[in-house]
């Protein structure tokens, strides 16, 4: 399993066509099967920042991911709200190794 973790600045004007993007890209994300977690969080502390927790069976799921349309949607749209580019980083997991368990 692979999980992915993306961290995000918005731009304050931004934040709610941000979240409404995100919500869209969400339902899409976890409809697909090799999507075991998909999380939107945000900072209560720090407007504008938010964290994607992302959870695929392997590598060839990422990539799938990548391929969607609701992904290529959502990637067009909120690239006018960063106030920064995004980073991210990817990690192989030690434990829940039960795939049922996510």
């Amino acid at each position: 399993m692979i999980v992915r973790i993306i961290d995000i600045q918005v731009k304050p004007e931004a934040i709610s066509q941000f979240e409404e993007e995100t919500k869209r890209n969400h339902a899409g994300s976890i409809s697909e099967p090799r999507v075991l977690r998909f999380d939107v969080l945000k900072d209560p502390s720090t407007p504008g920042s938010y964290v994607l927790y992302e959870v695929y069976q392997n590598d060839e799921a990422v990539a799938a991911h990548k391929q969607t349309a609701h992904y290529a949607r959502w990637n067009d749209a909120v690239s006018e709200y960063m106030a920064a580019p995004r980073t991210s980083r990817a990690f192989d997991v030690v434990a829940p190794v039960d795939q049922s368990l996510w």
